[in-house]
């Protein structure tokens, strides 16, 4: 059997596979668009809502030690 023979065989059979047709489905679908967007808008939520829980347990401590600072 000669290499050509063998390449066009292996070929055949990963043309025909679970992979080769997943990954031509995903290839000829459009983009997503604004899904980048939402994840970044959930980020910032996220991280401002930390940001927020961190200032106020800051406060907390501080108005908390008044008398020791002052």
């Amino acid at each position: 059997m000669s290499i050509y023979r063998l390449w066009l065989a292996i070929d055949a059979s990963l043309s025909r596979s679970w992979v080769a047709q997943r990954l031509r489905l995903c290839r000829d679908q459009p983009p997503e668009k604004g899904g980048g967007t939402l994840e970044w808008v959930v980020i910032a939520a996220i991280v401002f809502l930390l940001a927020v829980a961190v200032g106020a347990k800051i406060t907390q401590v501080v108005n908390e030690n008044m008398n020791k600072i002052g």
